[in-house]
């Protein structure tokens, strides 16, 4: 009985100290790296950039994973000037998200009357499969998705499901998750990235 409960306290310390070494450095990255497929684009290629978003935050401010793939289409968009479409659940009418998100890029160069907003989505297959809807409409043929790299690997996966072979990831090189200011962001990134590997295994599994 001794013998058992001392190698439990051992394990126990040993995850402790994982975990502590993993939260208080940038040692998660290791499991990052099979998720973040991004491409580089080509400056000519999309007439379209899609924004996956990510919410707001606590107070009503536009949360880590938005403001990043934000940033990421007004820098495609300064590229090539381009209608960017926002995909998030969280943008139903009178949203205030929607403002957010919109003075946003407007504060940043992109005209208003380039963006448009889908605010059906409640999953990241909903993204693709109500878009793919506005860009029918709009007769757009080459699209550029923008989001973060801890995401991308189950944005692929959807889109080859769906054969969406005219949607192209963008590769995003400058990320929070790869740049934390502190130890609960840390906490919150590794989160993230266990989240999305539960998230591929549920999706192979269920198709949802």
């Amino acid at each position: 009985m001794k013998r058992r409960v001392k190698y439990f306290i051992m394990i126990m310390v040993a995850l402790i100290l994982v975990i502590g070494l993993i939260i208080f450095s940038n040692l998660y990255t290791v499991f990052l790296s099979p998720l973040d497929v991004g491409i580089d684009i080509d400056k000519n290629y999309g007439d379209v950039i899609l924004v996956l978003g990510g919410g707001l935050r606590k107070g009503l401010e536009i949360g880590y994973s938005s403001e990043e793939r934000l940033i990421l289409a007004i820098e495609l968009f300064h590229r090539k000037n381009r209608t960017i479409i926002i995909s998030d659940g969280s943008l139903y009418p009178r949203s205030p998200a929607i403002k957010k998100f919109t003075d946003f890029l407007v504060k940043r160069g992109v005209p208003k009357h380039y963006i448009q907003i889908e605010g059906k989505s409640q999953t990241t297959f909903d993204n693709f499969f109500y878009t793919q809807q506005m860009i029918d409409k709009m007769k757009s043929r080459e699209v550029i998705v923008c989001t973060s790299p801890y995401h991308q690997r189950r944005a692929r996966i959807i889109l080859n499901y769906l054969k969406l072979e005219n949607f192209k990831i963008a590769r995003m090189k400058k990320s929070e998750i790869y740049h934390p200011n502190s130890v609960s962001q840390r906490s919150r990134n590794l989160w993230l990235i266990l989240r999305e590997y539960l998230a591929i295994v549920k999706f192979k599994i269920f198709k949802e």
